[in-house]
């Protein structure tokens, strides 16, 4: 065997040892991926979560696979402590790597899978980060899980920031942004892909730089955790950015809640998808090095609320969610409760059409709805319009 084949061969055995599995995802502003629990054939629809510290599993399918709590714990969340259910001991397979000794966290998500508008069973993230070096392919839709970094093609071509763990799980790293005074400031943030936000403020760090009378024009809205929704303030910044990697004109959220994640005082806030999912990205957690590079998304303007209309899925009907009061469609009347029939005549249920009929800017749109208090229909037309 001449020494050319040897060196092949050994370079296609390091890259076989070194990247164990390539895994499809879904992306509907989050990351969905299959996952199966213990020896059920059937694949369920899991969000994978930089921000899950354990793997949750919707109560309802907990029920019907009879899988039952082995006790229960206290855990902190984004709006504060909950009691949560836990079966220890159970067994998760995604593609051909199983994760044994599995705690599930047992939690009723059918909330989030109507806010979501698409089929949530449950969520995963620390349980295989912490395994393995995670490669996302935001192209190609992927995730490539790697025992080192040797299989990892271009890896020099990635920037690099320095992964932060203060005594938990979730990473933090370090971000800076201009507010809408022009002023400067800059954090440590959890690095939570989990979160659908550009970016969201603590209640202490909000609180100690002001950043409510710093930010302009603000709103009002409701933000769903794993169990409880919350109030917070929506504004906007000029600008945010990760290292070198600038992004402009950006909603922000800045919290209230004094309790949980965001009422915390050990970071900053929460960096999460939405700027997040603009990177390819490989994580690093045995060395704590976040590698990134801009996808084709990089660049894409960010979605302001235009409408003033939060809305979810619920079985077969479209339902306004949330109204903001200093919004149009509150002036006409449209409510909290009130069920959607179409909008510019569409009446289909997928929620991103909907979403993209009530983003267009100095667009006008037609609502058919039912309102709640009447059962009667009605037609309103609005205007889309920035409300930050």
């Amino acid at each position: 065997m001449n020494k050319l084949l040897v060196l092949i061969m050994i370079s296609l055995s390091t890259y076989l040892h070194a990247q164990v599995a390539t895994i499809p995802f879904e992306e509907n502003e989050l990351v969905f991926i299959k996952v199966k629990v213990n020896d059920v054939k059937e694949s369920l629809h899991f969000v994978f979560d930089t921000g899950a510290s354990t793997a949750v599993l919707d109560s309802n399918i907990a029920k019907k696979l009879g899988i039952q709590s082995n006790y229960s714990q206290s855990t902190r969340g984004a709006n504060g402590s909950e009691v949560y259910e836990i079966a220890t001991n159970q067994t998760l397979s995604i593609e051909n790597i199983k994760f044994q000794n599995i705690n599930l966290v047992l939690v009723d998500l059918k909330e989030l899978s109507q806010r979501s508008g698409t089929r949530l069973d449950g969520i995963i993230g620390y349980d295989v980060l912490r395994k393995f070096i995670t490669q996302f392919n935001f192209k190609t839709k992927t995730i490539s899980l790697h025992q080192t970094n040797q299989g990892i093609e271009d890896l020099n071509t990635y920037s690099q920031l320095p992964l932060q763990f203060k005594g938990g799980p979730i990473p933090q790293v370090d971000v800076s942004f201009v507010l809408n005074d022009g002023s400067k400031e800059k954090g440590s943030f959890l690095f939570d892909s989990g979160a659908n936000l550009t970016i969201a403020f603590n209640t202490p760090f909000a609180k100690h730089k002001k950043l409510k009378s710093r930010t302009g024009k603000t709103i009002t809205a409701k933000a769903r955790g794993l169990t409880k929704t919350s109030s917070f303030t929506k504004g906007s910044a000029q600008k945010l950015s990760v290292k070198n990697f600038n992004f402009f004109d950006l909603p922000i959220d800045i919290s209230e809640t004094k309790t949980g994640v965001s009422g915390s005082s050990a970071y900053d806030g929460i960096l999460g998808a939405k700027i997040i999912n603009r990177f390819d990205m490989v994580l690093d957690y045995q060395n704590k090095i976040w590698y990134f590079k801009p996808n084709a998304t990089f660049k894409d303007s960010f979605d302001f609320p235009m409408s003033g209309l939060s809305i979810k899925l619920v079985g077969q009907r479209v339902m306004v969610s949330h109204v903001i009061e200093n919004s149009e469609a509150f002036e006409k009347g449209i409510r909290e409760g009130d069920e959607l029939l179409s909008v510019n005549n569409y009446d289909g249920k997928e929620l991103n059409v909907w979403r993209n009929h009530l983003r267009k800017d100095q667009q006008k749109v037609s609502l058919k709805i039912k309102k709640k208090a009447t059962e009667k229909e009605k037609e309103i037309v609005i205007l889309l319009k920035r409300l930050l």
